[in-house]
């Protein structure tokens, strides 16, 4: 049962749309529209880093291991 219901979450869309904000705040933050924009998990220490494109690689802020796109 809880199995069912937790598969019917995760097809419905997502409360927020977290990149469109990202996208927005960034192009604030910036002073220009920014579009391209990539979320990664580092394996290592497992924090979220952003990705500006078309950017080749980027580092994670925590640990600074190197992540290739």
């Amino acid at each position: 049962m809880l199995l069912e219901q937790l598969v019917e979450k995760a097809k419905e869309p997502p409360r927020y749309d977290w990149e469109s904000y990202y996208r927005w705040l960034y192009s604030a933050i910036a002073g220009r529209e920014v579009s391209d924009i990539r979320f990664w998990l580092c394996e290592k220490c497992l924090s979220v880093n952003i990705l500006f494109l078309p950017a080749k690689y980027g580092k994670c802020r925590s640990c600074e291991l190197i992540y290739m796109t």
